[in-house]
């Protein structure tokens, strides 16, 4: 068999998100998959600042980060997209002058805005682990910046969205993550691009990719690749564009996606 090269997202692919613990037989399966010679990947919406130690001890080959804006390989960093500083302040000033939940995250780290009440930020702190820092960071540390956000919209606040879309329909690419949350990304990037990226450093085939994911953030990979596949416990609308749906997170899924495409 050729090498194949295999891109995981993290939540709700990698991490349970109700209890995140990453299963036993996960674990497993990426070791035998890095024994058999293939490549394993981590393709995921958060920054690096925002994976976490569980992930980082599964020892994978690559992370791509950011919905594709930072890409490393065996250590070492070999893309790299960030969003001008006017433009992460002038985002800055939307979100807060329409009090709208959100957070940012960057390479260097992950940004709350302490300036109004923010319930979404307490969920983002448990799921990534971190207090993160205080985004007058970004608005005073010329040297740091964001390449994303999440905003969440609430019963209180869903009449800014019209208000607020707009402007980032305009700068960002926007990923309807569902239930009014909405994942905010750097035009010209994807995790569709981050694989073709990691291709091109490697001089493979994207025919020899696989990709697993569980959301609508994971369509742009899925669709991209041959071999691409549904956890069992994944968004009704993402199944049409996998070639292989597979059991729960939480039931070996990753394990079984593995043992279908006859990599371990």
């Amino acid at each position: 068999m050729n090498r194949k090269l295999i891109f995981f997202d993290i939540d709700g692919t990698i991490i349970p998100e109700d209890t995140g613990v990453i299963p036993e037989s996960t674990k497993e399966a990426i070791k035998k998959a890095k024994e058999n010679g293939h490549l394993v990947f981590i393709n995921t919406g958060r920054t690096f600042s925002g994976i976490t130690q569980p992930i980082f001890d599964l020892e994978f080959n690559g992370y791509v980060c950011g919905c594709g804006t930072h890409i490393y390989f065996d250590g070492k960093k070999i893309y790299s997209s960030v969003i001008p500083k006017e433009k992460c302040i002038e985002t800055v000033a939307v979100l807060r002058k329409n009090k709208v939940n959100a957070f940012y995250e960057g390479d260097k780290g992950i940004y709350f805005d302490y300036s109004y009440s923010n319930p979404f930020m307490e969920r983002a702190k448990k799921m990534l682990r971190t207090n993160g820092k205080s985004v007058e960071v970004i608005l005073e540390d010329k040297d740091e910046v964001f390449d994303k956000c999440l905003i969440k919209f609430t019963d209180e606040d869903i009449d800014k969205k019209d208000i607020i879309m707009p402007f980032f329909e305009a700068n960002y690419y926007c990923i309807d993550r569902g239930e009014d949350m909405w994942e905010m990304a750097q035009k010209g990037h994807s995790k569709a691009t981050g694989i073709q990226k990691v291709c091109e450093y490697l001089g493979a085939d994207i025919d020899d990719c696989i990709a697993i994911g569980d959301s609508t953030n994971d369509l742009d990979m899925l669709k991209a690749v041959k071999n691409s596949v549904a956890m069992g416990n994944s968004m009704e609308s993402i199944l049409p564009y996998c070639s292989y749906k597979t059991t729960d997170i939480k039931e070996d899924g990753i394990y079984n996606a593995l043992v279908h495409f006859g990599i371990i």
